[in-house]
């Protein structure tokens, strides 16, 4: 009889989580600046991110998708250009706090793509990105760093939920 009340109240206690539980998407754009030994190589970046928004508690969501940054050309020494791009898959979180701002952080790998003079250099990195933000409405602007080693970079993502 214990296990049956047990099993009652564990399916009555997830039924219930489930159904507070709410995904959203969004769609945004990104502008960049990098830092550290990136900005030796590249400019300012601009792309596009594509989220996932899982509602786990009513101050706690969590978040998932990708992300592509096309970072534009910078004139190096000896007449040489470098360009640049990186392609993320990103999960995080995200806590709010009052009724518009949060606090959060991302995690994932980049792939890094650099162009000098025709010689390109494709590398693998993982990152962690801690971020604050507002959102309005179905709109959400944050700010974050992206340290992601020695090609580190820091970022304002503007959201549409969809």
């Amino acid at each position: 009889m214990k296990v049956l009340t047990l099993t009652f109240a564990l399916v009555v206690l997830l039924s219930a989580s489930a159904s507070s539980q709410v995904i959203s998407f969004g769609l945004g754009a990104d502008v960049t600046f990098p830092s550290a030994d990136l900005k030796d190589n590249v400019a300012t970046g601009y792309g596009g991110t594509a989220l996932a928004k899982f509602g786990l508690i009513p101050l706690v969501d969590l978040t998932g998708g990708i992300e592509y940054i096309k970072f534009t050309s910078k004139d190096l020494t000896a007449g040489q250009t470098g360009t640049g791009s990186a392609f993320g898959i990103l999960v995080g979180g995200r806590m709010s706090i009052l009724a518009i701002g949060y606090f959060g952080a991302e995690t994932g790998t980049y792939s890094f793509t650099t162009t000098i003079e025709g010689s390109d250099n494709s590398y693998t990195k993982g990152f962690f990105a801690p971020m604050v933000g507002v959102k309005l409405s179905m709109f959400d602007l944050s700010a974050r760093y992206i340290s992601a080693g020695n090609d580190s970079f820091w970022g304002l993502r503007g959201l549409l939920w969809l």
